[in-house]
């Protein structure tokens, strides 16, 4: 029967998205950067990785459209376990402390090629998700579903956080050797997985060029515009606590004469935290939205990453430490809703493109960011907290002018609505602002 397949995937997925996230070396990736190389390279490598996103991210969802969910995401989880596996053992390897020294080479092509295992399940897991719901006539329960994953996301994420940062206080090498085995197994997963049963028209068979217009032209909905414009600047706003939580924590700790040996074992205490409650609200997400519409719940999400950064930005001190322990309930707060309004709007031979193309956007944005970010202080700064102080000011600056822009243009499309007579689409099907 084609629809147990089916089903079985739906399920796996769910196991596939606990797994998803969890990449151990969070806690200390910023810090393992910075024990071999100077400042401006650790920005250069992750500019670097959201570079080679953006450059792998809309032909990535192509050949999901073209050839199939699964084969992408087999793609991607191998291409994560060698990239894990170079960052591991890059400093066994090659000496570095400069850029363009051979460890940052090594380094860069790791980061490169991590973000190729990004690009590729990018947009094709949650399409994978929503087309093997429909294949198997379950496509209604999709919204609750990817509440449920986000909340499986984030748990995997918390769980490698508090690992990582336990592994790390003996070797900041070791959380990219747990991360290299998770994705390891993440192949596993994927290879019990089928390709969703998809109808005759499931398929894309134009060129890059002509999927990425047909995806361009979904923009005719304005709701679908406004949505893609929310997602790309979240994606800018969300990464920016995630850059600098790590050299923040350890200069409150320098300055209330803490050991800083002891950051990693902090800051993976503070991600796994962190992440437990971005599970708690990435599972009532679409609960929330039901309560106060689409663009309620996305500006509130939107309002309380910007008030983070500010606040980061201001002030050094343990109490803004355990504010960050929110930085990822945005997120989690706005993305079951966002894939619940876009995906089942777009048609499924552009689904995947379409949201590797909100992705790309979004992600390039960052990349000039952490590029405009590295021009804002002299090259050999170190991740000190007037380095960061500065960087983070200017990230609050212009995290305010993104939240005024789309709160002025929701509000303004809101009205635009109610003059003409008629109340705004929610592209979810569900209650809207």
């Amino acid at each position: 029967m084609t629809a147990e397949p089916n089903r079985r995937t739906a399920d796996l997925y769910l196991w596939y998205a606990t797994l998803a996230e969890a990449s151990f070396w969070v806690p200390v990736f910023f810090l393992y950067f910075a024990a071999y190389l100077p400042l401006d390279a650790v920005l250069s490598l992750e500019a670097i990785y959201f570079l080679s996103v953006v450059t792998i991210e809309v032909p990535s969802g192509w050949l999901s459209d073209r050839l199939g969910r699964r084969p992408m995401m087999l793609v991607g989880a191998s291409l994560m376990a060698i990239s894990h596996l170079m960052l591991f053992v890059g400093p066994w390897i090659f000496v570095g402390e400069l850029m363009g020294s051979p460890l940052f080479v090594f380094f860069a092509i790791g980061q490169g090629l991590r973000a190729a295992g990004v690009a590729f399940r990018s947009g094709t897991d949650t399409a994978l998700h929503h087309d093997s719901l429909a294949a198997c006539g379950l496509v209604h329960e999709f919204a609750d579903r990817e509440a449920r994953a986000a909340k499986r996301r984030f748990l995997g994420a918390a769980g490698a956080a508090l690992i990582g940062g336990g592994v790390a206080a003996i070797d900041l090498r070791l959380p990219y050797a747990c991360s290299f085995i998770v994705a390891a197994v993440m192949v596993i997963i994927i290879l019990r997985m089928r390709e969703p049963s998809a109808g005759e028209d499931a398929r894309t068979s134009a060129n890059v060029l002509t999927q990425a217009g047909s995806c361009l032209a979904q923009w005719r909905s304005p709701a679908l515009l406004l949505l893609f414009v929310f997602a790309a600047m979240m994606l800018v706003l969300n990464h920016v606590p995630y850059e600098y939580f790590q050299p923040y924590i350890e200069a409150v700790l320098g300055q209330d004469g803490l050991d800083t040996a002891s950051t990693p074992l902090v800051t993976g205490l503070h991600v796994a935290v962190t992440f437990w409650l971005a599970s708690l609200v990435g599972a009532r997400s679409i609960r929330i939205r039901n309560r106060v519409g689409l663009w309620g719940v996305l500006l509130i999400a939107m309002a309380l990453q910007v008030v983070t950064i500010g606040v980061m930005s201001l002030w050094l001190s343990p109490l803004i430490v355990v504010l960050l322990l929110l930085r990822s309930c945005p997120r989690a707060l706005m993305t079951p809703p966002l894939n619940a309004a876009v995906t089942g709007s777009i048609p499924t031979k552009l689904r995947a493109t379409y949201l590797s193309l909100q992705s790309f956007v979004g992600r390039l944005s960052f990349s000039g960011t952490l590029f405009l970010l590295t021009l804002a202080v002299p090259a050999t700064a170190a991740a000190a907290w007037p380095t960061i102080r500065t960087q983070l000011g200017l990230a609050a600056i212009g995290s305010l002018v993104f939240f005024a822009f789309i709160t002025v243009v929701a509000i303004v499309r809101r009205r635009r609505d109610d003059d003409m007579g008629s109340p705004q689409q929610d592209t979810s099907s569900a209650s809207a602002t």
